[in-house]
């Protein structure tokens, strides 16, 4: 179920979120000159198309994902061995490959971290891979209880769980936080970075369920359908969905008052509410 390919398609909702981020620190970003890191850059599109462009022509970055397949696909489609290729890389790994360390210059990571469970572990290689005074610029989803809460759900139903292992892997590391700006910028201090930007936005996304479940199971989180048999893993599929909708719909109904919906029973077109942090933050230079 892991699909690079059918994620492309499906991604514009991380396109948007990635270009209007990149257009907010366009001014930081131009002058990057050296070696960069996209972190759990999937398919490689927003690589090649977003995050290269805004880089100055001397910029080289090297996209990083988890998965094999991933990465193989990245490759054929989108590096060239000049300015652009891609490599595995566990970025929670407790053993950093040498060739990593302290030798990039800037690191992104759109809308990856939050599948993370040892955020410390993954920011402190971050910091490792970085080089005195170097940047990174990260957005990652903090909260998403349409999604987050009935894969909790589901981790824990007989049916699933076998397939699906610790429920603490669907759930983003923020989901639950009340303060979650202010933990992840203590955290980064902690590590040894200087936050320059730190906030936490409300987001809506207005892809229809369809394609945006379409998009969620095409990711490494979700490998774990490929090992269902055919009938459970539909099974899984519309019972997520099912749950989603119901969630979200009920969320824009409170925000509205109770509103009466014009499409009460499929809800499929009704903004999913969620949040993300964005950070900008630097290496120290010692």
């Amino acid at each position: 179920m892991v699909n690079p390919k059918q994620y492309a398609s499906f991604d514009n909702m991380c396109k948007s979120n990635a270009s209007n981020i990149i257009n907010e620190f366009a001014k930081d970003l131009k002058n990057i000159s050296g070696k960069c890191m996209d972190v759990g850059c999937g398919p490689g599109d927003i690589t090649k198309n977003i995050l290269l462009p805004v880089l100055n022509p001397k910029a080289t970055m090297i996209g990083t994902d988890i998965m094999e397949n991933v990465v193989e696909y990245a490759n054929k489609t989108y590096g060239d061995k000049e300015r652009l290729e891609f490599e595995v890389l566990d970025i929670q790994t407790k053993n950093l490959p040498e060739k990593y360390i302290s030798k990039f210059d800037h690191i992104f990571s759109f809308h990856a971290l939050q599948w993370c469970n040892d955020i410390r572990q993954m920011f402190e290689n971050i910091y490792c891979i970085l080089r005195p005074g170097k940047t990174m610029l990260i957005l990652s989803i903090a909260h998403c209880k349409a999604l987050y809460e009935p894969l909790e759900i589901m981790a824990q139903d007989l049916r699933y769980a076998p397939y699906m292992g610790d429920k603490k892997k669907y759930v983003g590391s923020f989901h639950y936080s009340a303060r979650p700006r202010e933990e992840l910028k203590e955290l980064l201090e902690d590590i040894g970075f200087q936050v320059h930007h730190c906030s936490l936005r409300e987001m809506s996304n207005c892809t229809s369920t369809e394609i945006f479940m379409s998009m969620v199971t095409s990711q490494y989180t979700f490998e774990f359908l490929d090992k269902m048999p055919h009938n459970l893993r539909e099974e899984f599929k519309n019972e997520l969905e099912h749950m989603f909708t119901e969630i979200k719909v009920k969320q824009y109904k409170d925000r509205l008052g109770n509103y009466k919906l014009h499409d009460e029973k499929k809800g499929t077109n009704i903004p999913a509410e969620y949040t993300v942090l964005v950070v900008y933050a630097q290496k120290n230079v010692a």
